[in-house]
């Protein structure tokens, strides 16, 4: 077993070798040196020495209250704290991932989602075809069911569409446009074309980490005497369902709600 200073020495070597390891992993992704997936393997091996990071500091922490010996304060500390923060997000995002659906395409109309046009010369080579594929078979609850089944029962209650009337308007369905360019700059979504005769917003957003990119399209319809929006939200690059288009709808719908 190594010594007191040992350990703070040891887990503070393996929590700055976690750390370099991520940023790599993170710069690597941003820059456009890695694929994603190859960041992500990179990601495993910072978690691995974050967690070893941890146990020596967690034996660190143990030795020093025990013996009420603050020998090595400095790194032992240093290495555990900086170990919990650097494991925190991918071991939030794991849960999160692990309870929630394999969705990477998630739209608020199953049976007519809007469309990608302008997102379509951004798209490069490996993008996630551009078609919406309800039919899909994925794993939910134990069974398998389709995207379209797996939406409407799992976000049924959040991802209530935008409809209703517009007293007095000669035309719903441009009110409706206009509130819904309101609400997506709202989102602080990065619009990459807008037409209020089409009645379609489209917009990009990229997570915090890794800077994986969304492609948003939104569109006000008429519907009977007034107007609805729909909008829907799919990973450019990965198949992998972490909730985030999810989040993205329902922020939408926040920020449209809250007019």
């Amino acid at each position: 077993m190594p010594s007191q200073l040992a350990a703070a020495r040891s887990g503070f070597a393996a929590f700055v070798l976690a750390a370099l390891i991520a940023a790599a992993a993170i710069a690597g992704v941003r820059l456009g040196v890695l694929a994603y997936v190859d960041g992500y393997r990179l990601m495993i091996l910072a978690v691995a020495a974050g967690l070893v990071a941890l146990a020596l500091g967690g034996l660190w922490t143990a030795r020093a209250l025990k013996r009420n010996d603050g020998s090595g304060r400095r790194l032992g500390l240093t290495g555990f704290i900086g170990a919990l923060l650097l494991l925190y997000p991918p071991a939030a995002n794991t849960i999160r991932r692990l309870n929630t659906p394999a969705l990477y395409d998630v739209t608020t109309d199953t049976d007519d989602p809007p469309h990608f046009v302008e997102l379509l010369k951004q798209r490069g080579a490996g993008a996630n075809a551009p078609a919406f594929d309800g039919a899909r078979q994925i794993a939910y609850d134990g069974e398998m069911h389709t995207v379209s089944y797996v939406l409407h029962d799992h976000y049924f209650n959040q991802l209530r569409p935008a409809a209703g009337f517009v007293p007095g308007a000669a035309d719903p369905g441009a009110v409706y446009f206009w509130r819904d360019f309101e609400a997506v700059k709202k989102t602080g979504w990065t619009i990459v074309a807008f037409n209020d005769k089409t009645r379609r917003i489209e917009a990009t957003t990229a997570s915090f980490w890794f800077g994986r990119i969304s492609d948003i399209v939104v569109e006000a319809r008429a519907s009977g005497r007034g107007a609805r929006t729909v909008i829907r939200s799919q990973s450019r690059y990965d198949q992998i369902g972490d909730g985030a288009n999810g989040d993205h709808v329902k922020l939408f719908l926040e920020k449209r709600r809250a007019r």
